[in-house]
């Protein structure tokens, strides 16, 4: 799965990106904060350690999706306040793409940026509720940061490995 071939968007236009997919058998689903450069021509940096992550973890497919859509190389640099109705259309592509998956691996990656915002937390917590009734798999990436959160893709070795992660321990914080 090394190569970037059949490589689906599902964004608007350039500054919103629901996902990158390559549909396989079993398929990885990865959470960022939000969408870099990626786009389903080009890789970037955090999206070719997603598909070597998923591969050399025996994945046939992925699907990168973020915690919120809207484009910024820096994530500190998103708005203050969270456009409501693009979270909720966000949440309802990651219900399409996962579908009724049960049991989905999901890999939560995307570092101490989580902290970016005040709304960011609240994201995930959204779609924890929206993917529970699949009792999925939640990973991470080797272990947490110093700051306890699950480590970004381009913070960490392959040899790290994926491993289990107590999403519902980490939302209460």
């Amino acid at each position: 799965m090394n190569n970037y071939n059949d490589i689906k968007m599902v964004a608007e236009g350039d500054s919103i990106r629901y996902a990158l997919i390559k549909e396989g058998k079993n398929m990885l689903y990865v959470f960022g904060v939000n969408p870099s450069t990626a786009t389903d021509e080009k890789a970037d940096p955090t999206m070719r350690k997603v598909i070597r992550f998923a591969d050399i973890n025996g994945f046939c497919g992925f699907a990168m999706m973020n915690l919120y859509p809207l484009r910024s190389t820096d994530p500190y640099a998103l708005p203050h306040n969270i456009d409501f109705k693009l979270h909720q259309k966000n949440l309802q592509k990651i219900k399409e793409i996962i579908g009724n998956n049960k049991n989905p691996v999901v890999v939560l990656a995307f570092g101490n940026p989580i902290n970016a915002t005040t709304y960011l937390k609240d994201c995930l917590k959204d779609i924890v509720d929206l993917l529970q009734p699949l009792n999925p798999k939640w990973k991470q990436i080797g272990e947490p940061t110093k700051l306890g959160n699950p480590r970004h893709p381009s913070r960490a070795a392959y040899s790290m490995g994926i491993n289990d992660f107590d999403v519902y321990e980490y939302i209460k914080k």
